[in-house]
């Protein structure tokens, strides 16, 4: 499982991962080189192979939902999270922890704030509680990211930082990339985007060393929605193009987020038919309400009949 700072304001920071609790969930570990829908089909039909509930039922379920987390697939993620804490059933607390941690992102994600601060605030608990039995690193990332969240940001800032320079020398590829990522999302929480750009760029050195797709293809969005805030458009543009080719197949919502953003810089760089391009490749059933306005905006900037896309 990753961690990520979701903003509903565009939803541009996607990728604040850290492999959280101590089960480090990852579906790229049982699924080695397949496509997210593959890797989807794979792990349902072996979830429904186990007993719920049972120890292998879990160990699939948990990468089920770090898939759904990492492919940003919310609204399953949602549900599914809100299932399981409803169950009745006493979960082991690595699963239970990584099910309110999502269901805080998620619920957040959808603007359902007050049960988001509710899951969030028990997944804090469950994780500073096993963090103190279990030191661990990326425990504390974890930490920060609910405390940059939800919580006071210049403690996750400050949690960060502490990290950067205790793990200065690590090699773990990792651990820095989570790192890095998290500390560049909790510059740019509080209006700090040009400082965040180095460790943006940290944690795309990182994510090239870990060599996993959905890493590079975070990590490189990450870069290239900073350049366009900060008005580096041509940066942006090239950069999002670099994530754009990191894509195993276009059903991902982040592909038709970057192609989105594509579109939105090149009519800003006065580029219309390249912008036109990139729009008739977003699927805007792919994406969230905050995309769907500039969606629409840009369509009708581009003068695009949105029937016939």
């Amino acid at each position: 499982m990753k961690i990520r700072y979701f903003t509903l304001m565009g939803l541009w920071l996607l990728c604040t991962s850290t492999k959280a609790a101590d089960n480090l969930h990852n579906f790229e570990d049982v699924c080695p080189n397949l496509s997210a829908p593959d890797c989807s089909a794979k792990l349902l039909k072996q979830q429904s192979e186990y007993a719920p509930y049972s120890t292998d039922w879990y160990f699939i379920t948990a990468h089920y939902l770090d898939l759904l987390y990492e492919t940003t697939n919310l609204k399953p993620l949602k549900n599914l999270t809100e299932q399981y804490l409803n169950s009745g059933h006493t979960h082991p607390v690595t699963f239970q922890t990584q099910l309110y941690f999502y269901a805080a992102k998620a619920f957040d994600i959808y603007n359902e704030k007050v049960k988001a601060k509710e899951y969030a605030q028990q997944a804090l608990k469950l994780v500073s509680a096993t963090s103190e039995s279990f030191p661990n690193p990326l425990r504390m990332v974890e930490v920060a990211n609910l405390e940059m969240v939800f919580g006071d940001k210049d403690t996750a800032t400050q949690m960060l930082n502490r990290l950067a320079q205790q793990y200065r020398k690590s090699k773990d590829a990792k651990l820095q990339h989570e790192i890095y990522g998290n500390l560049a999302n909790a510059m740019y929480s509080q209006g700090q985007l040009l400082e965040s750009i180095p460790h943006r760029k940290s944690a795309l050195f990182w994510a090239r060393k870990l060599g996993f797709n959905d890493n590079l293809t975070m990590a490189s969005g990450n870069l290239a929605r900073t350049y366009q805030l900060v008005g580096q458009l041509q940066l942006a543009n090239e950069t999002y193009r670099d994530a754009i080719s990191n894509f195993n197949n276009e059903e991902s919502p982040n592909y038709s987020i970057f192609q989105l953003r594509l579109a939105e810089i090149n009519t800003a760089l006065g580029d219309i038919q390249t912008a036109k391009q990139h729009i008739t490749k977003v699927r805007f059933t792919k994406l969230l309400p905050s995309h769907l306005t500039l969606y629409h905006q840009l369509a009708n900037k581009l003068e695009l009949n949105l029937t016939a896309l």
